[in-house]
């Protein structure tokens, strides 16, 4: 018997004597293979159009609140059902993007097309508009000021390449002042503003390079450091942030920045390469990023190859304590990082009349307030990872049990924890063939799944369904048939 262990998801090596699998769908890293992916309940109605934006934290008054946006509306989310809280209106039909923060207790969300707009948490019922006399596209609180990234104002138009912010401790004021401490600053070099994170320092995503915001005082208020040149956003959706960690996307692959300075990479000669052949980079405004903190996980959802009219069909998913990698086969609409509201019978009850039909375990954690999760909307509902677990497909690294010599494989046995497991052997006598795949076979009584294939180069394909909980990799058994 030769012991195949899984080892990790490298597909930018070469196949035959890989680190790891060649291939790991719908499934998670863990720390000696695979674990599985749930599939996503839906915990929501449907909003009235394709989100733009999603947004979840906690009120003053410790309520869960989650915001949505579309062209036309902005939303609020109570039990399981969407409410529009937009202002009076509503909004031009031209946004593309909803971006938000939160400034003590008040929700900015901001689209470029409207106004920037605030709401006031468990005061307001409906969104506002900030009195300014500008728009933004992004949005971000950096200390005790609301930062703007690429601005149009009335003075002076469109100036993508300029940032904004309030004064002191006040969401409200916008007028340039060395008292309030209120100003603006163009990033001359790296392009557009493609996003603004936030906290002790902000963290400016511009199209080709990164910069970072300290807070000086007057009277420049805020120094503006380059902390990462030549490297970017590649798409406004295409990051994330998990406290001092942002995690994101550049043209040239998968980084990490850490404490606002350390720029590291994350998919280098693992993803990188794969994902850029299967993304349809026509469709890049498609992508969302988000932080799963409850799976410890980082994922992209992104249009890839046989994608809709650009729609989210593929996740990869970055383990950020392992530093592994995974992919799902998933249609999103957008994914961001969220809080669970809380569920009662009765809002269960809301979403389905029949109760079997609801796909969350009654022992879940999105049950509950306050548990964080990952917000997935598809068909403009919410969504969880809450369901049973997907059927995942792990394949191995191939390799050659004899040199100079075939093999024939008579039975494989998986290493899998529960669940039901099939398997399959790919065989090819030469590096230049295609991979020639034998039927799946079912694991007996005894734990074996009884096969016949031949080749020099072998791998298998497992693929787990129902309540197994991890693969670490399969042993296949036979012997040699000889060479030429």
């Amino acid at each position: 018997m030769a012991l195949i262990e899984c080892g990790p998801w490298r597909p930018d090596q070469p196949d035959l004597g890989a680190p790891g699998v060649t291939l790991a769908k719908d499934c998670l890293p863990s720390p000696r293979g695979f674990r599985p992916l749930l599939q996503k309940a839906i915990v929501s109605d449907a909003l009235t159009a394709s989100p733009l934006g999603a947004v979840s934290s906690t009120s003053p008054a410790s309520v869960v609140r989650v915001f949505a946006g579309d062209t036309t509306k902005l939303y609020s989310l109570a039990a399981a059902t969407w409410s529009d809280v937009s202002k009076a209106g509503g909004y031009t039909n031209t946004a593309t993007f909803w971006d938000f923060a939160v400034f003590s207790g008040v929700m900015i969300a901001t689209n470029f097309a409207d106004s920037p707009q605030s709401y006031t948490m468990d005061v307001s019922t409906l969104f506002a508009d900030l009195t300014t006399d500008f728009k933004a596209r992004y949005v971000a609180v950096v200390r005790t000021f609301v930062m703007f990234g690429n601005i149009w104002d009335s003075v002076d138009g469109n100036t993508p390449y300029r940032i904004r912010w309030s004064a002191a401790n006040d969401e409200t004021d916008y007028t340039v002042s060395a008292t309030t401490q209120s100003d603006f600053r163009d990033i001359p070099t790296g392009g557009n503003v493609q996003r603004i994170f936030g906290g002790e320092y902000g963290i400016i995503f511009m199209e080709r390079t990164i910069l970072r915001a300290t807070y000086a005082g007057p009277p420049v208020q805020f120094q503006i450091d380059e902390i990462a040149p030549n490297i970017g956003l590649y798409a406004p959706g295409a990051a994330a942030q998990d406290g001092d960690v942002i995690f994101f996307l550049d043209n040239s692959g998968f980084y990490a920045i850490t404490g606002g300075q350390n720029v590291s990479p994350i998919g280098n000669e693992k993803v990188d390469a794969w994902f850029f052949q299967d993304l349809d980079g026509t469709q890049k405004d498609s992508i969302s990023c988000a932080v799963d903190r409850e799976n410890k996980v980082v994922v992209w959802a992104y249009p890839g190859v046989g994608n809709l009219s650009g729609k989210a069909n593929k996740m990869v998913i970055f383990d950020y304590q392992l530093g592994e990698w995974s992919y799902a086969e998933i249609d999103t609409d957008l994914i961001f990082s969220s809080l669970t509201v809380g569920f009662t019978l009765e809002t269960l009850d809301s979403l389905s009349t029949d109760m079997d039909t609801i796909n969350i375990s009654m022992d879940s954690r999105i049950l509950y307030p306050k548990n964080k999760a990952l917000g997935i909307f598809d068909s403009f509902k919410l969504h969880h990872f809450a369901g049973t677990p997907l059927t995942a497909t792990i394949e191995t690294k191939e390799l050659q049990p004899t040199q100079g010599k075939r093999t024939v494989v008579t039975q494989a046995r998986p290493i899998v924890d529960g669940g039901t497991t099939t398997i399959a052997i790919g065989t090819r006598n030469r590096q230049q063939d295609d991979v020639v795949w034998s039927d799946s076979a079912d694991v007996n009584d005894v734990g074996f799944a009884p096969l016949r294939s031949e080749g020099r180069y072998l791998r298998a394909r497992m693929q787990m369904s129902g309540a197994w909980t991890e693969v670490q990799g399969v042993e296949i058994g036979g012997g040699t048939s000889g060479g030429r």
